[in-house]
């Protein structure tokens, strides 16, 4: 990648453990070797933080790549503020599930980082834009890179308080996920195929489907491969999986066929591959949006948005 202007921005939240281990200074100290200045951007308690911090590294126009330098919500924030800038991003796993950084990297140190970023091209990869209204009508837009769950199996994810987080790391998903299997509160979906413009796709029909979970991916990192293979982050396309599995019995042998590599073969799985969705539900549910919790919904809609955003990746 050639640098116009020798100088990255790396954001990241000075409270959270990538400050607090040192893993900025180690970038800094990296970019430093390299001839190459590192503007460090640090994030706030306001939602949407990384995403301003982002677009104001665009508005300054001297910035040749942006580090997002945290976990899912980081790193979709940062890309959000970058869409259609041109400007690429990388992101420095430092969060809990780092569901992006597991799809797209190896597992980096500082300075083999910083040299990707410097001798390494950017890739477009797509973007997803979920609108929907909760139930007093207030619209809610916001773009993913990763993934959107929905059900009590992904609300076991997104609610996950931080602070077990911190102390558990991974452990705290796995628990609540076990936890949420023994009483999974299926609901009905309903999926519209949508053409990229909205208009429903009469060459496809809708199909209804009870699920104890149903996931939205634009991309999957290696460990869930399984779940839709051939998911590709810069095809255009969102995979909808749907879990039909309702109970603990046949979560766990859907499960089992997770764990060997083929859950397409279980009765309890149903995929499409569409530009656009609609989804409809029985009851209202939370999005899941890259980790982080949305509002309560009943209705949405999912577009891809194709190479909406320039990533280096190793």
């Amino acid at each position: 990648m050639k640098l116009s202007h020798n100088r990255l921005a790396v954001i990241f939240n000075p409270m959270g453990g990538s400050a607090k281990s040192g893993t900025i200074d180690k970038l800094e100290a990296a970019c430093r070797a390299q001839g190459v200045e590192l503007v460090k951007l640090t994030t706030t308690a306001d939602f949407g933080s990384a995403k301003s911090l982002s677009a104001k590294a665009v508005a300054r126009r001297d910035i040749d790549a942006v580090i997002a330098c945290g976990g899912d919500g980081t790193a979709c924030q940062a890309a959000e503020g970058l869409f259609g800038s041109g400007i690429p991003l990388a992101v420095f796993p430092a969060g809990t599930g780092n569901l992006f950084a597991r799809a797209f990297y190896a597992s980096p140190d500082p300075v083999r980082f910083i040299a990707m970023i410097i001798n390494g091209q950017s890739q477009p990869v797509d973007m997803v834009r979920l609108v929907s209204s909760d139930s007093i009508g207030i619209k809610q837009e916001q773009l993913f890179m990763v993934a959107t769950g929905f059900g009590k199996i992904s609300d076991a994810i997104s609610f996950a308080s931080p602070r077990m987080k911190r102390i558990f790391g991974k452990l705290t998903y796995g628990v609540r996920m076990l936890a949420a299997s023994f009483r999974p509160n299926p609901v009905q979906y309903k999926l519209t195929p949508l053409l990229p413009d909205g208009q429903t796709d009469l060459q496809v029909k809708a199909v209804s489907v009870n699920a104890s979970a149903l996931f939205a991916l634009s991309a999957v990192p290696p460990s869930m491969l399984a779940l839709s293979r051939g998911c590709n982050a810069s095809d255009g396309l969102l995979d909808v999986v749907a879990i039909t599995a309702t109970g603990f019995g046949s979560l766990l042998q859907f499960s089992a066929r997770m764990a060997s590599g083929r859950p397409d073969k279980s009765d309890n799985y149903y995929r499409m591959r569409v530009p656009a969705v609609r989804i409809e539900t029985s009851s209202p549910v939370t999005p899941n949006i890259d980790g982080d919790p949305g509002r309560p919904t009943s209705s949405m809609e999912l577009y891809v948005l194709p190479k909406a955003v320039q990533i280096i990746v190793s």
